[in-house]
């Protein structure tokens, strides 16, 4: 089944406004941080961003370290 590219861009489009609307909420959500970089405006979403780039970069170096053959079980 082919997917529609009109339904692609609708999602796109739709989690463009979500992450927007969830970083607006900063301006009216007093936070309560431990550290004062915490009150960052968008330190979250930045630090997630970042946290994501880690886990996606080292899992594709660690594949190189654990790659076997294709014959391995052969």
């Amino acid at each position: 089944m082919p997917v529609k590219s009109k339904s692609v861009k609708m999602i796109i489009i739709s989690l463009y406004i979500i992450c927007a609307a969830l970083l607006l909420v900063e301006f009216f959500y007093h936070r309560h941080g431990h550290f004062d970089f915490e009150l960052w405006f968008g330190f979250y979403a930045g630090f997630g961003l970042l946290a994501y780039l880690f886990i996606v970069l080292s899992a594709t170096q660690l594949r190189k370290w654990l790659k076997r053959s294709e014959d391995y079980y052969d």
